[in-house]
């Protein structure tokens, strides 16, 4: 199993609106793509401890079974259009891809 985690660090001047907007767009569109085992979406909690991060706007989790899901998934149209629609508003992403068992 692949956990795919993505943190969104969204543009100072973006609109207050647009993480949620994406955050609706992972749970309803992405959520589709027929290799997601599972997906969440959320903001930073905001707990205040030196090593949490608290910058990003929002993050995506998403659950593969293996690499070639996880592949699927990235060359998706429905995924394609998700970061052509927000890349405008990304200061820049961070990824983790996690091997869990």
């Amino acid at each position: 199993m692949i956990l795919h985690s993505v943190f969104f660090y969204l543009k100072e001047n973006t609109p207050a609106e647009i993480a949620g907007k994406m955050e609706s767009a992972i749970k309803n569109e992405l959520s589709e793509i027929e290799s997601v085992n599972q997906i969440w979406a959320g903001p930073p909690q905001g707990v205040e401890r030196d090593v949490v991060d608290n910058d990003y706007g929002t993050s995506l989790h998403a659950l593969f079974e293996d690499l070639e899901g996880l592949q699927a998934y990235q060359s998706d149209p429905v995924h394609v259009s998700f970061v052509e629609t927000y890349k405008p508003y990304f200061e820049r992403i961070r990824v983790f891809d996690t091997r869990i068992s």
